[in-house]
């Protein structure tokens, strides 16, 4: 019963200094940049598509049926 006991000891041990020695992959990682642009889609009523950027911090507005595309800031509303 011993012998289990140390064994099962001996496993944790083992698993312990493993974790301690091994590299922290994701404190080595570069941070994220955050964007300053996103892509933006629009699909138009004869179904095509129309591809156009705004701000990260803007929200992206596309009308179908006169296919105007605009980028308003968050909060306001699209028309």
């Amino acid at each position: 019963m011993r012998w289990i006991a140390s064994l099962g000891l001996g496993a944790a041990f083992a698993l312990g200094v493993t974790i301690l020695l091994s590299d922290d992959a994701e404190a080595k990682k570069k941070k994220a940049s955050t964007p300053k642009n996103k892509a933006c889609v629009g699909t138009t009523i004869d179904g095509k598509k129309v591809n156009f950027t705004c701000k990260a911090s803007e929200i992206c507005c596309f009308d179908g049926l006169m296919a105007t595309k605009n980028c308003v800031p968050k909060g306001q509303v699209c028309f």
